[in-house]
């Protein structure tokens, strides 16, 4: 299993970040097994000591790569002023707002890049799954468990509803986008797809009377 103990914290220095952004552009350029460190030192500066030392390895740079995807859709998600929203609205922005990060280029991209790593290195799929994107939706969780305790939903399990509810507002999307790399879909078209996911999730934890 890999050590994260480094990559897990917010404390990159300044060439830390340089080697983290050096890493990602090249990931997506070249694949992962064609990136060499050496290609990284290259493009950020630093040596081999300075990415072991705040990475361990490249495969610890790896994680810290999707794990920067996944503090910046947080971030994103959190910065939505709940309480100025009916439940309705609060939530169609936030499910808007992580498939539109979902459906980046930058995170399609590295999708398609961890489904080529994870086959020969399982440990990453490992951390992957329970680092991952799905973390980025906490904020989504704290809400749900905010509406089911002011009586407003009827929510037993709000880690279960939360990954329901994003599976529905994504899923076929996503697939389409990776299918179909050539097809862009337009705001209007994720507005929509969010808007009747969630109207179905509202029916399905609505308070019985």
């Amino acid at each position: 299993m890999l050590n994260c103990e480094k990559r897990c914290k917010n404390d990159l220095s300044s060439r830390g970040l340089l080697i983290l952004a050096a890493a990602q552009k090249l990931f997506l350029k070249h694949g992962y097994d064609e990136t060499s460190l050496e290609m990284i030192i290259a493009e950020a500066g630093g040596s081999r000591r300075s990415i072991y030392d705040e990475f361990g390895n490249k495969q610890g740079l790896l994680m810290s790569v999707i794990q920067q995807q996944v503090s910046i859709q947080t971030a994103t998600i959190a910065s939505i002023k709940t309480t100025d929203l009916v439940p309705n609205d609060a939530l169609k922005e936030m499910c808007f707002r992580f498939v539109k990060g979902v459906l980046s280029d930058t995170l399609v991209s590295l999708f398609r890049l961890v489904i080529q790593v994870v086959p020969k290195l399982p440990e990453v799929g490992e951390l992957i799954y329970e680092k991952g994107p799905l973390k980025g939706t906490k904020p989504l969780t704290e809400y749900l468990m905010q509406l089911d305790k002011e009586g407003i939903l009827a929510i037993d399990d709000p880690f279960y509803a939360t990954k329901m509810l994003i599976d529905m507002v994504k899923g076929s999307l996503h697939f389409k986008v990776l299918l179909l790399p050539n097809e862009k879909i337009a705001d209007e078209d994720i507005y929509q797809h969010v808007d009747k996911a969630v109207s179905l999730f509202l029916k399905a934890y609505q308070v019985k009377e």
